[in-house]
């Protein structure tokens, strides 16, 4: 598994600001995303092409010339925010499938890509959305396969988890993979561990999210969600990350910054986030058959070693914090919180 950040994180910086979100005054180009990202010391980066000069011809050998002096593996990330908005949009399928070669000239070995978005979400029977989105997704498949690429959809709150394993056998394809977004499964109604087990053998890269879940909008993907920084919100990131691992998940796990509450400094969130994700992903390393890992989280009771989850989950980083500093009512809020993520429904594997 290796660190990466996807340029999502920084969209305030990029002239983003999502519902009652504060506007920060900060504006980035990629250049400084990529520069930043070279002194967080990270192995790769997924870059939003919603950020990106797509119209530029000198794009590609840009992103390139920056990746290599900053030693970052490259994936560009297609489709923010509604992506193929269904399949409803013949623009958008050009849009897509004319990022494809420009990712490639950019040295990108990976594509991500997005059915819809959060609004797209119940809106319609997802049999007939399949049946408009899988011939375009089969053919932008084979399109960046003929440029030495693959492709990964995204859990992006508009399909559920069957629809997506459906989609994935229609298309067929073993250059076909998800990136996995930990707070997206959850903002759908999956429990976080389980989804991730369901899709961890399709995973391509991941999006790794936290989210403060006492005044999060349950039932609606589109809702209140804030994020915080990996480890201190109530996520059970570790329980993901060890599922990932059992299924031989090795590549991009990118930090990811949603939603952010008033007051938050996305760079102060990135950090902390890598350095905890740093953390999480060497201390899972060192898990081996028979012992239990530094985090004490998981252990190795399959054959071959794979670890799985300890039936004993940690208490929330926050619930923690609120204890210490005698706040009663705020544990009760986080335990609560996380009570409720964990009893909602999920779907076994098809």
């Amino acid at each position: 598994m290796r660190l990466g950040l996807d340029s999502y994180s920084y969209h305030r910086y990029f002239g983003e600001l999502r519902e009652g979100e504060e506007d920060p005054g900060i504006r980035w180009s990629h250049e400084d995303f990529m520069r930043r990202a070279g002194e967080l010391g990270l192995d790769g980066v997924s870059l939003e092409t919603c950020y990106l000069p797509m119209d530029d011809p000198a794009l590609p050998e840009r992103l390139a010339s920056q990746a290599a002096e900053y030693g970052l593996e490259l994936v560009l990330a297609w489709g923010h925010p509604g992506g193929l908005q269904m399949g409803m949009s013949a623009a958008a399928r050009r849009r897509m499938l004319d990022a494809l070669p420009i990712a490639a000239a950019a040295g990108c070995r990976l594509v991500r890509i997005v059915v819809g978005t959060f609004i797209h979400w119940g809106q319609e029977p997802e049999a007939s959305v399949l049946d408009r989105v899988a011939p375009l997704v089969a053919e932008a498949c084979a399109r960046a396969a003929d440029l030495g690429m693959e492709l990964a959809i995204e859990t992006h709150c508009d399909l559920t988890l069957d629809s997506l394993c459906e989609l994935l056998d229609r298309v067929g394809r073993d250059d076909l993979g998800v990136v996995l977004d930990t707070a997206n499964l959850v903002r759908i109604g999956e429990d976080l561990c389980e989804g991730t087990r369901r899709i961890a053998p399709f995973a391509r890269m991941l999006h790794v999210k936290d989210l403060l879940l006492a005044n999060a909008d349950f039932g609606n993907p589109g809702g209140w969600w804030p994020c915080c920084a990996l480890g201190e919100g109530d996520l059970d990131l570790r329980g993901a990350l060890g599922e990932l691992r059992a299924a031989g998940f090795g590549g991009l796990a990118c930090v990811e910054i949603g939603t952010l509450p008033d007051g938050s400094n996305e760079d102060e969130v990135v950090t902390r986030s890598v350095d905890w994700l740093r953390e999480a992903i060497a201390e899972d390393a060192t898990a081996s058959c028979g012992c239990l890992s530094r985090s004490r989280r998981y252990r190795c009771d399959r054959p071959g070693g794979a670890p799985t989850r300890a039936r004993r989950r940690q208490v929330p980083a926050r619930a923690v914090e609120a204890f210490q500093v005698g706040d009663l009512s705020a544990v009760a809020a986080s335990l609560a919180a996380i009570s409720r993520q964990r009893s909602m429904p999920w779907h076994e594997c098809a």
